[in-house]
C-alpha cells in the first residue's frame, strides 16, 4: 500500500449552518449526498431496520423522506474496514457517528420551526485501511485524522459562537467539546487496533 496523502485523510465534513426561515422547506423529502475517502465504496442506508437506499459507487446522491428516526450508513470497499455511522435528523449542535460525518445540524434554527427533521445534505466518511505497510504509515494516517478533527471542531465552535441563540450557546459549545474528546479517544483506540503488515 502506497503512502497516503494527508489531504485526503479528513475524517469528516461539517454541514453548513442552516439559519433563517429562507432555508426551511416544507418538502417531505430531501436529497442527501454520501461521499467516502477514498471514493468508490458501496454504502447502504438503513432506517428502522429497512434498507432505504444503496449508493454504488460513492460519491452519490439519493432522495430520502424526512423523518425523526436516524439513518444508519454502512460503507464497504475492498482493502478497507467497514465503516458505520449514524445520520441524525434531530436538533443537535453536533452529530458524530462511528466515523465522523455531517457535523453541524440546524444550529441557529428554532427546533419548533419544522427544520428539526432535516438530515445533513452531505456526509463524508473516511475509510480506514485493513492494514498499513508500517507503523509510520499507520501513525501518519491517524495523526491526520486527529489533526483534522481538532481543526474542524474549532471551526464548528466558531460557527456556533456566531450563530447560536444567546441562551443556548454554552450547551452547544459543550456538546462540540464533548463530541471532540469522545472522538479523539476513539481515534486512539482505532490506532491501537490497526494492523501493520510487518511487525517492527
Amino acid at each position: 500500500m502506497g503512502a497516503l496523502q494527508p489531504r485526503f485523510l479528513s475524517i469528516g465534513l461539517f454541514v453548513l449552518v442552516f439559519s433563517g426561515c429562507a432555508t426551511i422547506t416544507k418538502s417531505p423529502d430531501q436529497t442527501v449526498t454520501v461521499n467516502t475517502r477514498p471514493a468508490g465504496a458501496e454504502c447502504s442506508l438503513v432506517r428502522e431496520g429497512q434498507v432505504i437506499a444503496v449508493i454504488r459507487p460513492t460519491p452519490g446522491s439519493i432522495n430520502v423522506q424526512k423523518d425523526k428516526d436516524p439513518i444508519s450508513v454502512t460503507c464497504k470497499k475492498p482493502g478497507f474496514l467497514d465503516s458505520i455511522g449514524e445520520m441524525s435528523s434531530e436538533f443537535e449542535a453536533m452529530t458524530f457517528g462511528n466515523i465522523i460525518f455531517g457535523g453541524l445540524i440546524g444550529v441557529g434554527v428554532d427546533a419548533i420551526s419544522g427544520a428539526m427533521h432535516e438530515y445533513p445534505t452531505l456526509v463524508t466518511i473516511t475509510l480506514i485501511p485493513e492494514q498499513f505497510d508500517s507503523s509510520v504509515q499507520r501513525d501518519a494516517f491517524f495523526d491526520a485524522m486527529r489533526d483534522d478533527l481538532i481543526e474542524e471542531s474549532a471551526k464548528v465552535s466558531e460557527r456556533v459562537n456566531r450563530q447560536c441563540a444567546e441562551d443556548d450557546c454554552q450547551r452547544q459549545l459543550k456538546a462540540v467539546e464533548e463530541a471532540k474528546l469522545q472522538k479523539l479517544k476513539q481515534i486512539e483506540t482505532q490506532r491501537t487496533a490497526a494492523k501493520v503488515t510487518v511487525a517492527e
